[in-house]
């Protein structure tokens, strides 16, 4: 047990100082629990076989075929068009499109093309500056990402731990309701407080230059290609619904069509999947497991609750486990931040004889939300191109990141009862 923890430990302090490539560390963490005789090699590699992993190969490739056919151009078209160089528009329309296309396709894909749309629209108009559009964008690609399963990353990593420790992972749309009355209020505010607050901590400044992600734009529609890909979009949508197959297994369904109907070329295809998420996110789930399994997390998690008086009110613990995971995830991935913090959180409401289902939600959406620094995740990280501060983050964004704590802690115990 005492093993366990401190692999741990050695795998989050590695995380921390980012020295190493994520799914480095995480491979390391795997062979040292197998070596140290924490678990078995099946059950260290166990998370290869998860859902998760076939996500996160059928959505790589439909995103591939979903740009390759020029659908993402015709989207930055129509958003160009629409926008009509007002600003406030702009960050409505593309903030909009950027959530729908965030809940079912790689955020880090969708987030380097609506910051070549944005750059464009500003390049073009003498009334759009870059940096007043592009941060409220990523936020609100972010915040589509926590509507659905397949949207994020730590989304997928936080269901199968729920599953492997309670038998009960993230559905599809469960974070739906939550995700988008989040995603209303900040749009709101971004339009009408936050908007304001931006124009004064960075001003007219448009002096950027077009990010290389540009490449992932198709310049033209291909027809044929564009049909094929938006079949298998349908078709996987109607399996996510359906459920009836699992939602790895119908990202896989409709990958295969696009394959299948050429919408992408095979080699590309796989060239473009982020294998390094891949493994990363294949030796985590197996690190989670096998720290479960040792007890190790039961261990931590019983001295975590000695120190919470037994009376505390429900609502009052989801805070703490809220506050924490905003306060980790803003310096820590937010991956690495579900890693570390859901565990303990699911133990906690068992020694309270809680429903787990609450927690499991305020986590995941916390750590998917923190949005007050660039190190929170890749997506907000990728935005200090066009010229952004490390301090603007926190100026422009501790408002939204305020409200949106403050929901999570209110919409989630009246969604998922204690």
């Amino acid at each position: 047990m005492n093993s366990a923890i401190i692999i741990f430990v050695i795998c989050i302090i590695l995380f921390v100082i980012d020295k190493f490539k994520p799914f480095t560390v995480a491979m390391l963490g795997c062979v040292l629990l197998i070596c140290c005789g924490v678990c078995t090699p099946e059950k260290a590699l166990a998370g290869f076989t998860n859902d998760i992993v076939l996500i996160i190969f059928g959505t790589e490739i439909f995103g591939a075929a979903f740009y390759e056919c020029g659908l993402g151009s015709l989207v930055a078209s129509y958003i160009i068009k629409l926008s009509n160089g007002k600003e406030k528009r702009v960050i409505v329309i593309a903030g909009c499109s950027a959530a729908i296309l965030s809940a079912f396709l790689n955020n880090q894909v969708v987030c380097s093309m609506m910051m070549v749309v944005c750059i464009s629209i500003a390049k073009t108009s003498s009334t759009v500056y870059s940096k007043n559009i592009i941060l409220p964008v990523i936020i609100c690609a972010i915040l589509g990402g926590q509507c659905t399963l397949i949207g994020a990353p730590a989304t997928l990593i936080a269901s199968s731990m729920a599953m492997e420790s309670t038998g009960k992972g993230i559905t599809m749309f469960e974070l739906f309701p939550i995700g988008f009355s989040i995603f209303i209020a900040v749009m709101i505010m971004m339009c009408f407080f936050s908007y304001k607050r931006g124009i004064r901590i960075w001003g007219e400044d448009s002096d950027t230059s077009v990010p290389s992600d540009s490449a992932c734009l198709s310049s033209r529609l291909d027809k044929r290609k564009a049909a094929v890909t938006l079949l298998a979009g349908v078709v996987m949508l109607g399996l996510f619904i359906s459920g009836i197959v699992s939602v790895g297994i119908a990202s896989v369904i409709g990958a295969l069509i696009c394959l299948f109907g050429r919408a992408v070329d095979e080699k590309k295809a796989l060239m473009q999947a982020d294998w390094n998420i891949i493994i990363w996110l294949g030796c985590s789930i197996g690190i989670a497991g096998a720290l479960s399994e040792s007890g190790a997390v039961q261990q931590l998690s019983t001295g975590f609750c000695g120190l919470i008086p037994q009376n505390t009110p429900d609502i009052v613990l989801l805070a703490i486990f809220v506050f924490i995971t905003v306060v980790i995830s803003n310096v820590l991935a937010n991956t690495t931040t579900v890693i570390m913090i859901l565990p303990f959180a699911i133990e906690t409401a068992g020694n309270f004889g809680l429903s787990s289902t609450p927690f499991v939600v305020a986590v995941t959406m916390a750590a998917g939300l923190s949005i007050l620094t660039p190190l929170s995740c890749g997506f907000i990280g990728m935005t200090m191109r066009v010229g952004y501060r490390f301090r603007d983050y926190i100026r422009y964004g501790w408002s939204i990141q305020l409200a949106s704590m403050l929901m999570i802690i209110g919409l989630t115990p009246a969604i998922y009862p204690f």
